[in-house]
């Protein structure tokens, strides 16, 4: 009698510690499985089981790593796979604008274009007033505001068509000229929509974006404003504004923090993560373009065990 109460005891705790095994389990697994979870443990496994180097998958579904001193691409991940390019269309609606107006340009931003913006946007807070030009890419840029790309979009449609009567009707002629710029520039893969990336159906690549970006850095205001963690823009009228940049590499107080980062851009929408991030090592620029992450985190994870790359690469300070 004894005997089968010890085996129902030993049976019973045998039990309780399996399903508490498996509740470890099912909790557990989701997490390893992240790709910025363990990457080295799992670079060795598959390093033995495949008899050679193997560098675990990144989480971004599009990436490339490189080098700005010759345009030597060292990490490919589906280079040419059109993704959704959300906030960073903003970098092809810059780059055009650029070419329509001065950046002292006076924008006044009207509030029909400002109330474009779609509901759960990000915004830089652009009221009823003056801008200048450069004050609102910085807008576009720094806090990702999607407000400021209407108010762009809005102007610069007003220059291409004076007579257009509304915003609207001024937005989508704006629209249509730039996918025609983007085809005469060599951008055949990107086509959008919409001036602030909220939309779902626009795409790009990362090698679009690379070239995107490297005409943009010709530019000196424009490394000035994607370089730095907080912005202070001075209107026409002499008031101010301050916008946080939406980097975490750029954040001093975020565990992403990088000295040696130079911006550039961040973008997400729905389920994709993109960032672009200028890098500063070996007395050279490298260039990371990373599209389609699943979650914040994983493309911060994604990118910084680029840059650890990067910094402990005898090869790269060649």
């Amino acid at each position: 009698m004894q005997r089968k109460r010890r085996k129902k005891k030993r049976f019973g705790v045998f039990l309780f510690l399996l399903v508490v095994c498996i509740g470890i389990g099912i909790m557990f697994v989701p997490w390893a499985m992240q790709p910025e979870n363990f990457r080295e443990v799992k670079n060795k496994i598959n390093g033995f089981l495949y008899k050679e180097d193997f560098l675990d998958s990144y989480n971004a579904k599009s990436l490339i790593l490189v080098d700005c001193s010759d345009d030597e691409i060292f990490v490919s991940k589906n280079e040419n796979e059109p993704q959704i390019p959300a906030s960073l269309a903003k970098l092809f609606v810059i780059e055009y604008a650029s070419t329509l107006a001065d950046l002292d340009s006076i924008v006044v931003a009207d509030y029909g274009a400002i109330s474009l913006t779609k509901p759960g946007s990000s915004v830089a807070q652009i009221k009823e007033k003056e801008y200048f030009l450069h004050n609102l890419f910085a807008a576009m840029l720094v806090p990702s505001g999607n407000d400021a790309a209407y108010v762009v979009a809005d102007y610069c449609g007003g220059l291409l068509s004076p007579q257009a009567e509304s915003c609207q009707e001024r937005v989508r002629i704006f629209m249509e000229n730039l996918n025609l710029h983007l085809q005469q520039q060599g951008y055949l893969d990107t086509v959008l929509y919409d001036p602030s990336g909220f939309d779902m159906e626009a795409l790009t690549t990362t090698l679009d974006l690379k070239e995107v970006v490297y005409r943009l850095l010709e530019y000196s205001w424009f490394r000035e404003i994607v370089s730095q963690n907080t912005y202070t823009a001075t209107l026409p009228d002499g008031s101010t504004q301050i916008w946080q940049n939406t980097n975490a590499f750029l954040d001093p107080t975020s565990e992403y923090y990088n000295e040696n980062v130079c911006g550039i851009k961040t973008g997400s929408l729905s389920d994709d993560y993109n960032l672009i991030v200028l890098y500063q090592q070996h007395g050279k620029e490298f260039l990371i373009c990373s599209l389609g992450s699943q979650s914040d985190s994983s493309r911060y994870d994604d990118v910084n065990f680029i840059l650890k790359t990067i910094d402990e690469s005898y090869y790269l300070t060649q």
